[in-house]
């Protein structure tokens, strides 16, 4: 019998015995295999994986140990408040394994998925950071098996992923053999012995990114983690491309395995429930996401009228709806309803939205910042916004801890903005822990390129940045901007942007205890001569989790009239920090606090009330056009 499939003895045994009880046979160990692990009870203790290769891996999370009629596997739960899922840590670093195989290798997998997603990680070596894409991964997607794989032969300089796409729409709750070789000329993927997918585009050796991390049960790099949600029998890394025919011969000789029964079908079931985002006077989006294939459709009707409705193409994943043609300054109320091939359907209660309003109404909104830790504080925060009812709501950025993190976005951040987003639209800031992830850019549905743009409400024009990017004169944000101020009529403007330009804080821009300090973000500094030439009103950015405002500020000095206010409100879940021992030429107000600020407009009259997390007022400006702030 071939040395790779195990257990000689079993095999006569197998066959007088009917398939439904049956066991499947279990590898052995020869020079070949370089990873090898069987997820049962005798190779687990703990948080550790005993592999069969004399190698000991951390299991991360929370898992199981679950038992079917032929055996054990270990159950991978799926992340939730207290942490990211489970997962398998062969090894921080690739260059910590010195053993994978770069000429050519099969790696292969028991294994079931019981929760789809768009990135899915079976065994992972792989980098995929921006135009740096090298290592490779088995894995999945939301209906379909994969196989990624970078080499020498096709290296751009930075590397250059190919992915195989499976032609096999798996079955959540079956369970199937899926095997990936590479044998320097080709790559191959394999579903239950059978040819799925292969390319010749890659070949060579496998070009590694030797700072990655090697996991099994997620798809994971040094930014980014997407832990599986299902079961592994076992995983195996050989260091040979073994052919096809043996692969038909091992998944033949344990096809049993596939023909357990499947556990229940997944009930359907939000994954993000729906919410708003970037309305304007005749517009809104809805966002939601369902874990399952699904059509989703928004009823939705005025106070009084007909009932209209928008409908999405049948998918897995995120959906985003835009409804069109509504009246200005209007409420309209909504229902969203998701309903998969097979019957199901799951509908949200009756919610409300109301479309921006036009020049000349009265207005308000709340400002939020730095939403990315302790949910308790952030459910608080964003309670209180909710309980003054404002118009829309914008967050300063820093809306997660970990932007690349699922988890943060579908377990932390979504969950603790309701009900305030499902009856507010959001208007998103990126920050700087977003991290520019594409988890951001799916969730959010706004203008392009997204991480500027701007927006209209009554007599007020807003205008978002992105202040990890370059902001300078010359810059594509710098020269758009310009263009955008000059040409708007509005009689209030407001700037937003994460990084505050001035600010008070004791150590983000230098130890104020001990100098040098830059008082502020350089790089947004940049753009202050913009502010002050078209007449900016005040300026919101997060980042430093406290509260500040500055005096109105020219030209480098504090003055009475006509100045630009910039407001630090980075109270809205984040640690606390705190101020200079001194304070500086700009600062007027300064509150270390978990906070909202609060803005009203009527016409020529603004007034901002800065509420802590227990509903308490501690500062409120209020500024008429062609009159001083008054502060109290």
């Amino acid at each position: 019998m071939n040395q790779y499939y195990v257990m000689a003895a079993l095999t006569s045994v197998l066959s007088t015995i009917p398939a439904a009880y049956a066991h499947p046979e279990h590898r052995r160990v020869d020079d070949r295999v370089v990873l090898g692990v069987e997820f049962d009870q005798d190779h687990i203790d703990a948080q550790h994986a005993h592999a069969i290769t004399d190698h000991e891996f951390s299991i991360r999370g929370h898992y199981t140990i679950a038992q079917d009629a032929l055996g054990e596997s270990i159950k991978l739960e799926g992340p939730g408040l207290d942490g990211d899922g489970a997962y398998v840590l062969v090894s921080e670093r690739v260059e910590d394994f010195d053993t994978l195989p770069d000429d050519a290798f099969t790696a292969t997998a028991w294994i079931r998925i019981d929760k789809p997603t768009r990135w899915g990680g079976i065994l992972s070596t792989v980098s995929d950071n921006g135009d740096r894409e090298k290592g490779w991964v088995l894995g999945y997607d939301n209906d379909s098996f994969t196989f990624g794989i970078s080499t020498t032969g096709a290296d751009d300089g930075n590397g250059n992923l190919t992915y195989l796409d499976g032609s096999t729409k798996f079955e959540l709750g079956h369970w199937y053999m899926v095997t990936a070789t590479f044998d320097g000329q080709a790559a191959r993927l394999f579903v239950n012995g059978v040819l799925d997918a292969e390319s010749t585009e890659q070949h060579g050796k496998v070009l590694y990114e030797p700072k990655t991390p090697v996991a099994i049960g997620a798809y994971m790099d040094s930014s980014e983690l997407h832990p599986m949600q299902g079961q592994i029998r076992n995983v195996y890394l050989m260091d040979e491309a073994i052919p096809a025919g043996q692969i038909m011969e091992e998944f033949s000789r344990n096809r049993v395995i596939a023909q357990l029964d499947p556990v229940s079908e997944q009930e359907l079931e939000w994954d993000v429930e729906p919410f708003l985002c970037y309305a304007t006077q005749y517009t809104v989006s809805i966002v939601c996401e369902l874990a399952t294939e699904a059509e989703v459709t928004v009823r939705y009707r005025p106070a009084v009228g007909e009932v209209r409705e928008v409908h999405s193409s049948p998918k897995a994943g995120i959906h985003t709806l835009r409804i069109e043609h509504l009246d200005p300054g209007q409420p309209y109320y909504y229902e969203v309803i998701a309903t998969s091939p097979d019957g199901q359907s799951t509908k949200t209660d009756t919610h409300s939205f109301q479309t921006a309003v036009e020049r000349g109404k009265a207005f308000t909104f709340v400002m939020i910042g730095d939403t990315q830790a302790n949910p308790e504080v952030v459910k608080r925060v964003s309670d209180i916004a909710w309980s003054h009812r404002p118009n829309f709501v914008s967050i300063v950025g820093d809306l997660v801890t970990t932007g690349t993190n699922k988890s943060h976005w579908t377990h932390h951040f979504f969950p603790n903005m309701r009900p305030l987003i499902d009856r507010v639209p959001l208007f998103p800031v990126l920050g700087n822990h977003e991290q520019n992830a594409r988890h951001y850019y799916e969730y959010m549905d706004l203008p392009a390129p997204e991480y500027y743009y701007s927006y209209s409400y009554g007599d007020a024009d807003f205008f978002v940045l992105d202040s990890e990017k370059p902001m300078g004169p010359g810059t594509e944000q710098y020269i758009w901007l310009e263009k955008q101020l000059g040409s708007s009529e509005a009689r209030w403007k407001f700037i937003v942007h994460h990084r505050p330009p001035y600010s008070s804080d004791e150590n983000d821009f230098g130890d104020s205890f001990r100098g040098p300090t830059t008082l502020g973000d350089r790089n947004a500094r940049q753009m202050v001569p913009l502010y002050e030439k078209y007449g900016v009103d005040i300026v919101f950015n997060g980042h430093v989790h406290v509260y500040e405002r500055t005096f109105p500020l020219r030209a480098g000095e504090a003055v009475e009239h006509n100045g630009v206010i910039y407001m630090t409100i980075g109270g809205g879940g984040g640690g606390l920090e705190d101020f200079a021992p001194f304070n500086p030429w700009f600062g007027s107000k300064k509150v270390s606090t978990h906070h909202i600020c609060y803005v009203e407009i009527v016409g020529g009259h603004l007034r901002m009330q800065a509420i802590d997390d227990q509903g308490r007022l501690f500062d409120t400006i209020e500024i008429r056009k062609e009159r001083e702030a008054i502060s109290r």
